[in-house]
């Protein structure tokens, strides 16, 4: 469930071309003087910027149960492609215990960077604004959970012991901050479709981070 995204930097050289002959006494004029080479005015992010926004993240997104779950922040360097999440937010413990001290929990995934020009020509993600923010919603799901979780209210109808909300949004915002956030609501309610209220709490969380992002990149 866990993906990302890197590039390459491809340089321009641009070379000039030799002035025509002066007419007046023959002799050649001396070539003009390349330009430099084209580079990005972007840079990318720094390590120590994208653990910053990590650190931010953790001060900003809120989860549910948040005061009785204890919740747990890791900053991971993505040096290649690789399914670990750049900063990952998860409750401390197993899911089975977590579940008996509250109804609902959730955890945060995210992935996301300053790119140069170049770079940035790969990403294919929707643009961001808090207005349209549905428009960067790629994944709207829920899954049904048996074993993972305790039975709430005896007993589980057809062994459903609750559910997992799933939403992700995977979004660019300005020319060069690409984002991948992924928020999970897991619930022993089994009392009904609860994705609408959920997906309303993943939207609110998403301005929040955007924001954290957005202060830590750009």
């Amino acid at each position: 469930m866990r993906l990302m995204v890197t590039g390459a930097v491809v340089m321009l050289l641009l070379a000039g071309c030799n002035s025509p002959a002066d007419p007046e006494n023959g002799e050649s004029t001396p070539p003009s003087q390349p330009p430099s080479p084209a580079a990005s005015s972007v840079q990318r992010a720094t390590e120590a910027e994208l653990s910053a926004v990590c650190d931010a993240l953790d001060k900003t997104v809120t989860l549910p149960g948040d005061g009785t779950v204890k919740y747990n922040t890791k900053f991971s360097l993505k040096t290649s492609a690789t399914n670990t999440p750049m900063c990952d937010i998860e409750p401390d413990g197993k899911y089975y215990d977590v579940a008996t001290k509250v109804p609902v929990f959730g955890r945060a995934e995210f992935n996301y960077g300053r790119y140069t020009d170049q770079e940035m020509l790969q990403v294919r993600y929707g643009k961001y604004t808090p207005e349209t923010v549905e428009n960067v919603l790629t994944l709207d799901q829920a899954d049904p959970l048996t074993d993972e979780l305790p039975c709430a209210v005896e007993p589980c109808k057809d062994g459903v012991h609750g559910y997992q909300y799933n939403f992700r949004f995977e979004a660019v915002m300005g020319s060069n901050i690409s984002v991948d956030a992924r928020y999970d609501f897991i619930t022993t309610d089994v009392r009904g479709d609860k994705k609408p209220q959920y997906q309303e709490q993943a939207i609110e969380a998403f301005k929040a981070s955007m924001q954290a992002i957005a202060a830590g990149l750009k």
